[in-house]
């Protein structure tokens, strides 16, 4: 009778990343639910303006990221560092604008920010799971050693 061996560690990494990729597609997923149901359930598509600075976020993030290792000038850096900014406090401006101009109820305005919060959850736990929280703090802080 030989007994079960314990699964390699390859084996068992290959699982974890599964388990972590799945975590990562619910929330995404549950953040995008989130934000058309924000929508739907009260029939006004207004709360839709957050996926524009969703989407537009990554531009001023490459651009920090292109530019953090030149030596040259740094306006371009600074105007990086103020896009991304100006994109991610409109992630959670443009639901309590809409609600205070009357556009979107409180229930749009709800459901609109736990979209965001579970936007911002997974990507803060793809930074966790993929280990590289060290190397961000790292590049915004300025060590390069």
């Amino acid at each position: 009778h030989q007994s079960a061996s314990p699964p390699r560690s390859g084996a068992r990494r290959a699982a974890m990343n599964l388990t972590q990729l799945i975590i990562l597609s619910f929330l995404s997923v549950c953040s995008i639910f989130l934000h058309i149901f924000a929508c739907a359930i009260y029939d006004n598509w207004w709360p839709m303006l957050v996926l524009l600075a969703y989407i537009s976020l990554p531009v001023p993030l490459l651009m920090y990221a292109i530019l953090k290792g030149s030596s040259g000038d740094r306006g371009g850096l600074h105007w990086a560092e103020f896009a991304t900014a100006f994109f991610f406090s409109n992630v959670l401006g443009i639901p309590f604008l809409l609600h205070h101009v009357d556009m979107i109820g409180t229930g749009s305005l709800v459901l609109s920010l736990f979209g965001t919060l579970f936007a911002l959850a997974s990507v803060s736990l793809h930074i966790y799971f993929s280990g590289s929280a060290a190397d961000i703090y790292n590049v915004l802080m300025g060590d390069t050693a």
